[in-house]
């Protein structure tokens, strides 16, 4: 019978490691499949709207502020755009954020068991988290444009350069999740704060307000959110109006990146130690 020993070498270097990354995601593709085709007939199965309740919550939120609006309870001035449509695309865009930056800690918490008990690259449970992102960017897209026509906003040419910033907002809320899983996976107080942590840190995102220069504390949070440069751009296109964070835009796709593959090394190596406790 063999025996595999697992000891701290210097030769477990980047590359290799990198190596048995690239070769998870190969061997990982089919279960991916697998796993997100399975979930999407499990979670709408026995639900009367199904795929609605994908971009419902959004609306529903953006159609509250435009009652308040309306109303004179709120003023929200200098909006760039009708401020419906304003208020749609931001809450569109910050609930896939929202989304995407708890589905890996979702998927992971859901796999534990299959993880304990069967050998299976890890990389299969991030294709299929990208999956699940990639789907609901193509669902809120499809409910997105239609409602933006008949505000006024025809489909023009710059829709695609928008839809692909969606996609990149949803890949830095995955990226942004991957950081979290090992945590959220040792201790069950991750995964419980984030539905309250995230609805507050949308007021501190101009998603239903302009972006403007703001003073204090809140012009010092608003310099460290990545969120902001994705979902202006994604705005600003859909709206036909100018955009100003093109150097944040530039440095936050940067660290992003970076951030992307740290995070991916990171769950590769934390995995092992967190799968064992979870099995003892």
């Amino acid at each position: 019978m063999e025996m595999k020993v697992y000891t701290a070498r210097r030769e477990e270097n980047f590359f290799k490691l990198l190596k048995s990354v690239l070769l998870g995601f190969k061997e990982g593709r089919e279960l991916a499949w697998r796993l997100f085709v399975r979930d999407r007939k499990a979670n709408y199965r026995k639900s009367m709207l199904g795929f609605f309740w994908i971009f419902l919550p959004p609306i529903a939120t953006a159609l509250i502020w435009v009652f308040l609006k309306q109303q004179k309870v709120v003023a929200i001035q200098d909006v760039p755009m009708p401020y419906t449509a304003f208020v749609v695309v931001g809450t569109l865009c910050w609930s896939l954020f929202a989304e995407s930056i708890m589905k890996p800690l979702q998927r992971y918490q859901a796999s534990m068991s299959m993880m304990t008990k069967l050998n299976f690259p890890r990389e299969a449970i991030i294709l299929a988290s990208f999956y699940d992102i990639f789907f609901s960017v193509l669902l809120k897209i499809t409910v997105l444009v239609p409602i933006l026509w008949m505000l006024g906003f025809p489909p023009t040419w710059a829709f695609l350069p928008a839809m692909f910033c969606m996609l990149t907002l949803a890949l830095a809320g995955l990226t942004l999740g991957l950081f979290i899983s090992p945590f959220g996976l040792l201790y069950g107080d991750v995964g419980k704060a984030l539905p309250v942590v995230l609805p507050f840190c949308m007021y501190l995102t101009p998603v239903i307000y302009p972006q403007r220069a703001f003073t204090g504390l809140l012009a010092l949070i608003q310099k460290g959110n990545p969120v902001i440069p994705f979902l202006e751009r994604a705005r600003s296109l859909f709206g036909s109006y100018e955009f100003q964070l093109n150097t944040e835009l530039l440095w936050w796709s940067i660290i992003l990146l970076i951030m992307l593959v740290v995070g991916i090394f990171l769950l590769r190596l934390s995995l092992p130690i967190i799968v064992e406790r979870s099995g003892s």
